[in-house]
């Protein structure tokens, strides 16, 4: 008789397996007794860790609490309260629904629960060492305690692969700021060590939890913002551009309260920021949706931090809208305070910038960013003349000299400005091609002999998705012959200048980041890049009236101080600084 090779598993090791999906870290465990306890009505949460939570990890909250059948059942695979059919799993309203945690954590650790509900004097005390002791009476508070130790004794090749202390503290506090984020009703206290005890009160306002979870130089740099639209409601808040950070682990996004990671979100998040968080840099901010839990399937990732939008365009645009929208209402103006090492400051008139930002948001692109400033007062003192909104008059500046024919240098009212004459021209210019878009009347004019070019495979592959925008722009490409192409038009703004160079660095600046743009970002690039070519450059002499003419027309745009690709235009110098160079 052919013996049978396929078998079912035995409990513990199907629990360990489901402990490999769940359960990879003492984060992951935190993470889950913490979802708990939300799920268990608690305002109080007390969270302790030794050895970063691979010898202890301590989870106790004034919840609900459970009775010795629950406890029991609690402990066993698949065992919940959350939902009990398909239509519960397609609208999920709380943070844990699968039944796995405590199971999958009692299969890796020595695993104790202490519960009472608030209905009975005597609470419940269940261990698991191994295979469940049997549920014992005890004296407890009412809620749940959570007692994990000695995380994966039993499997030492998880165990061997766990990161060091510092880095596994590091990972359970980042969850316990996202918790305090998502929930500031909340008293949560985090004792990592003999005296390592943070004690965070609940807030009624998120912008106080936030400035107190992300450290004292968040105070008095947070901004609320909110929106609304198509079911879709949108809250939380913004830091000034002066505190972006290298990477993205201050761009916090809640969905119902679930903490996830979204790059589509993250992405609207940047490009509403526009230029002023350069390339590469991340702003500090705090997104909390609220949607209908159907419109949202959080059943697509093991430990839940990811989901699926049913409209995930529709959702990222309302937060680029509603954080887009306090952005251009707060004006970022900094002055150098001085000092020999101080860099100077950057102007920011951010005022109504999304009318030169180019198109709505645009899920496919990264914008390009530049400078950050703090914010300033609405009526500051910079060129002799008031600054209204954050908007400088550049007309009123006293034109000096022109260094190196590249850096103009201008006097306003206490002040030493210095301007970058081809970044400024091309912020000018880019504002004029995107107005007549918008119009629908971009200047072209016919090639007297169409400028051939020869594009290599990876420029023949663009050519056709960006052959519209480039039509927009004033450029009639035709096929030529082969792999070269015929241009026959080419935009106004460029006056004679190589419209096949034009061509190919449009091109070339899609292929950079390709994977990433849509229409709408094709266009903001080829707009950009026209722009630049239409520019004044660096080595230019440039008459006198032609700078006046320049420092005009930049007080008739938006984010004057930034040229499209994110690049700073204009610094600034306190007058007192420049003479404290001078020793007076």
């Amino acid at each position: 008789m052919i013996e049978n090779r396929i078998k079912a598993l035995p409990d513990t090791l199907i629990n360990q397996i489901a402990a490999g999906e769940v359960i990879e870290s003492p984060a992951s465990v935190v993470k889950e007794l913490m979802e708990n306890a939300v799920d268990a009505g608690a305002t109080r949460m007390r969270i302790e860790i030794e050895n970063g939570g691979a010898s202890l990890i301590r989870v106790i909250d004034n919840g609900c609490g459970m009775n010795p059948a629950d406890a029991a059942l609690a402990i066993t695979r698949h065992a919940t309260s959350k939902i009990s059919s398909i239509e519960d799993l397609q609208s999920i309203r709380t943070m844990g629904f699968r039944g796995e945690a405590l199971p999958s954590i009692a299969s890796v650790s020595r695993f104790t629960i202490e519960t009472r509900p608030p209905d009975s004097d005597i609470g419940t005390r269940i261990v698991v060492d191994g295979k469940p002791l049997e549920a014992e009476p005890c004296a407890c508070p009412t809620g749940t305690a959570v007692t994990v130790r000695d995380l994966f004794y039993n499997v030492p090749a998880r165990l061997k692969f766990l990161k060091g202390e510092r880095s596994l503290k590091a990972a359970v506090r980042s969850l316990v700021v996202k918790t305090a984020l998502a929930f500031p009703h909340l008293q949560l206290t985090f004792r990592s060590g003999p005296r390592g005890e943070s004690v965070y009160p609940s807030c009624d306002r998120l912008i106080d939890r936030a400035a107190m979870m992300l450290g004292k130089g968040v105070i008095g740099h947070l901004y609320e913002f909110s929106g609304e639209r198509d079911g879709v409601r949108v809250s939380g808040v913004l830091g000034d551009p002066d505190l972006a950070r290298p990477d993205p682990s201050r761009i916090f996004i809640l969905v119902n309260a679930r903490p996830i990671t979204d790059l589509v979100i993250r992405r609207a998040v940047l490009q509403a920021y526009s230029v002023l968080i350069p390339s590469g840099r991340y702003p500090v901010v705090v997104v909390g949706i609220e949607i209908d839990p159907a419109e949202v399937d959080v059943n697509v990732h093991p430990r839940k931090t990811e989901v699926r939008f049913r409209r995930q365009r529709d959702i990222a645009g309302v937060v680029f809208g509603a954080i887009q929208d306090t952005v251009t209402k707060t004006p970022w103006i900094r002055v150098s305070p001085g000092g020999d090492d101080v860099p100077p400051s950057t102007i920011a008139d951010v005022d109504h910038w999304s009318q030169s930002s180019g198109p709505a948001w645009n899920p496919g692109a990264r914008d390009v960013h530049a400078g950050a400033d703090n914010p300033g007062s609405g009526n500051l003192e910079l060129f002799g003349r008031p600054v209204h909104d954050g908007r400088v008059v550049f007309a009123d500046l006293k034109y000096v000299g022109q260094v190196a024919n590249t850096v103009l240098v201008c006097e306003g009212h206490d002040s030493l400005i210095l301007i970058d004459q081809h970044a400024a021209h091309e912020r000018v210019n880019y504002d004029r091609l995107w107005r007549d878009l918008e119009a629908g009347a971009v200047a072209r004019e016919p090639l007297m002999f169409p400028e051939v070019i020869h594009l290599s495979p990876g420029e023949v592959s663009l050519l056709e998705p960006a052959r519209e925008e480039l039509l927009k722009m004033g450029f009639d490409i035709e096929t030529y012959s082969g792999d070269s192409v015929a241009i026959r038009t080419a935009p106004a703004i460029l006056n004679g200048r190589s419209a096949a160079r034009a061509v190919r660095d449009c091109l070339s600046a899609l292929m950079s980041d390709e994977a990433e743009l849509d229409g709408g970002a094709r266009l903001r690039k080829v707009v950009s890049t026209v722009a630049c070519h239409a520019s004044v450059t660096a080595g230019d002499q440039l008459s006198g009236e032609e700078v006046r003419a320049l420092l005009r027309s930049m007080d008739g745009i938006d984010l004057a101080a930034y040229c499209p690709h994110g690049r700073q235009s204009v610094v600034v110098y306190s007058m007192g600084t420049v003479l404290r160079w001078f020793g007076r």
